[in-house]
């Protein structure tokens, strides 16, 4: 009984394993997914942007506001915690470094929020209401999504 148990346990796990490159290959963001994936996010983020340009109704005057405003929010990529990088550290070292990733990303959230504080006062009170409505539901559909405005 004890053997078959352990048998039973053995070719649960080898099964598992095996399918392990099945399914990682069907989830966004592996194999060669992520670069689709990459180009997919790159390609939305414009889309809204044309959009968020179209609703304002920019004039002329604001358009050199709006080219800066736009090149300055375009996606920017975050270090990513390399797992070869965490093996040899020590607890405190790795929070350290956490720490340090943290402010790095706070520093770029307060570079955005200053870009975006230095647009928005180029607007006028009703365009600034169009922006506050638009930046909010992206937001909210970017969040529930399990991504990250960066």
């Amino acid at each position: 009984m004890k053997n078959r148990l352990i048998q039973t346990m053995i070719v649960a796990v080898g099964l598992t394993i095996a399918s392990t490159p099945v399914f990682a290959s069907q989830y966004p963001g592996s194999g060669d997914r992520s670069a689709t994936r990459k180009l997919d996010r790159s390609a939305l983020f414009d889309k809204h942007m044309t959009r968020l340009h179209d609703a304002l109704k920019l004039t002329s005057a604001q358009e050199a506001a709006w080219a800066q405003f736009s090149n300055k929010m375009k996606p920017v990529k975050m270090d990513k915690r390399e797992p070869q990088d965490w093996k040899g550290m020590s607890t405190p070292d790795r929070l350290d470094k956490m720490l340090a990733n943290m402010k790095s990303r706070e520093q770029t959230m307060g570079e955005r929020a200053a870009d975006v504080r230095s647009f928005y006062a180029a607007l006028s009170q009703e365009q600034q209401k169009t922006f506050d409505r638009r930046f909010q539901a992206f937001q909210s559909r970017h969040h529930r999504h399990g991504q990250h405005a960066s």
